[in-house]
């Protein structure tokens, strides 16, 4: 079976731990893939994602406050499951400042107050979840030998549909780039373009010549049967493309659409090119558009679910998955741009099934001839957000202008100086004050200057809030709000915050 971080703690082997979360309860359904243990801090790039590391908490117990926000945000960033922390002698409890971040971050932190043994645990667990992945392979090979031998016998996609059903009974689709049901197998679908969403269902794009043209969705009869629907999304997508090749060959407007994000892709394209291949694909000129670029986490199915979103957001969405990036330019409802954004931003955050992606929205642009700007700016802001350990599942290129921004004028000594110009008085309080006083002062600002909402936010009480933002504004000298130096202040915060100066020589 498929273990869930719930799961994992359950299991006697680290229930004898007594854990308790601390961080990240509302979490306790992420999948865990792997349980690691380490006691080194700079542990995250070593890992692949969704494991559960165990630590006893040695290197923690000597971390400064910056090292401790530094790790989790780094072991978010990286995906991993979460952590599970050992405390006892060497670290009495866990520190406020990583629980902080990690409730920030939406990372789970479990404490452990009671002794397991680490190898025991990792055996335990990781032996489940090998026994899993073997029989994974052995359904993997099982379907790609059905669908072989239906390919041989000139099958199209509704009989290789039907092959797939009789190993994993339930609702199967295969649906075009727009949403239109190509096959199907089971019940009657009312709404082809939800099927990506129904409870349950699974799916994958199925790709020729490394572009997305269809999206297979599987719906499972027993939900249980997880492992050959997994099977089936794993190995059914290379049968399938071959399927649709000899049956249903890509349409012009198909190939149209992969040539101009082909276009739009490259670097300074000729205009008139790019004019010409968004005319083919059906793009007016005029509209304003978004761009957007997304990554697979762990596979590419979720990229299914995000494609979906944005059709369903806008009939006029041009995208195409090329390996594990899906690409694709939306255009905007035309009444209010910024507002129309902001839903296409959250429709995107609501959607089910896509925590294994990471999605970037770029600016709005005006007419065709921006559309490269957008799509650069996606990729740009989807890269940096990685960098700056940003765990968001979807990345809006407007909230990062600062730190894109900040990334391009690439003069780390420039950047401090800046900072140290402005934030002087506060950097003196000592490096951890001094942090925690910047985060309070960024989260009120990015607030509106609304103490409630910001309370709210640090997870402190108003009276603790007033009595950091008096200091801050003593430190200051002033209350930087209303006055011109408040865009240099929050601009000032951003940057210290964002990684794109060196703290250490402030």
């Amino acid at each position: 079976m498929s273990l869930s971080l719930a799961d994992v703690l359950a299991h006697p082997s680290l229930a004898a731990g007594r854990p308790v979360v601390r961080a990240g309860a509302d979490l306790l359904s992420r999948p865990v893939r792997w349980v690691h243990s380490s006691e080194v801090l700079d542990i995250a790039h070593l890992l692949r994602g969704g494991e559960l590391l165990l630590t006893g908490g040695f290197a923690l117990a000597s971390a400064d406050p910056n090292g401790l926000r530094r790790y989790v945000r780094e072991l978010s960033a990286r995906r991993v499951a979460g952590v599970a922390i050992e405390t006892g002698p060497q670290l009495l409890q866990i520190p406020a400042e990583l629980v902080e971040e990690a409730s920030a971050a939406g990372f789970p932190v479990v404490e452990l107050r009671g002794v397991v043994p680490f190898v025991e645990v990792a055996e335990a667990i990781n032996g489940l979840l090998v026994n899993e992945s073997v029989q994974r392979l052995r359904r993997g090979d099982a379907v790609a030998h059905a669908l072989s031998e239906e390919l041989a016998r000139g099958g199209g996609p509704g009989e290789l549909l039907e092959v797939l059903a009789r190993l994993s009974p339930g609702d199967l689709a295969l649906l075009d780039a727009t949403g239109d049901v190509i096959a199907a197998h089971g019940n009657e679908i009312t709404s082809p373009v939800e099927e990506t969403t129904r409870p349950g269902a699974v799916s994958v794009p199925v790709s020729v010549q490394g572009v997305g043209v269809a999206t297979l969705v599987v719906s499972p009869r027993d939900p249980a049967d997880h492992v050959t629907a997994e099977a089936i999304i794993e190995r059914a997508p290379a049968a399938l493309a071959i399927s649709l090749l000899r049956s249903f060959p890509p349409s012009a407007a198909v190939r149209a659409s992969q040539a101009f994000l082909r276009i739009a892709s490259q670097p300074n394209p000729a205009p008139e090119r790019l004019v010409a291949a968004a005319r083919a694909a059906g793009l007016a000129d005029a509209a304003s558009y978004v761009g957007i670029v997304g990554r697979a986490v762990g596979g590419t199915g979720p990229l299914a679910a995000v494609d979906a979103a944005l059709h369903r957001y806008s009939a006029a969405t041009v995208s195409a998955t090329v390996g594990d990036e899906l690409q694709a330019i939306v255009v905007l409802r035309i009444e209010d741009r910024a507002g129309s954004r902001g839903a296409l931003v959250e429709s995107l955050r609501a959607t089910p099934r896509a925590e294994s992606a990471r999605v970037a929205v770029g600016p709005v642009v005006t007419g065709v001839v921006g559309l490269p700007e957008t799509l650069s700016e996606a990729r740009f802001a989807l890269d940096l957000a990685a960098d700056l350990g940003i765990a968001d599942t979807v990345v809006d290129a407007a909230e990062l202008a600062i730190e894109r921004l900040g990334r391009r004028i690439g003069d780390p000594a420039l950047l401090s100086s800046f900072v140290r110009d402005v934030l002087g008085p506060i950097l003196a309080a000592g490096p951890d004050r001094a942090r925690r006083l910047i985060e309070t002062l960024d989260v009120y600002l990015q607030c509106g200057c609304n103490k409630t909402e910001s309370a709210a936010r640090l997870h402190v009480q108003r009276q603790t809030l007033y009595q950091r933002l008096d200091q801050i504004f003593a430190l200051l000298g002033e209350d930087p709000t209303g006055s011109p130096r408040l865009a240099a202040v929050h601009l000032a915060t951003r940057l210290y915050l964002g990684g794109l100066v060196d703290t250490s020589a402030l």
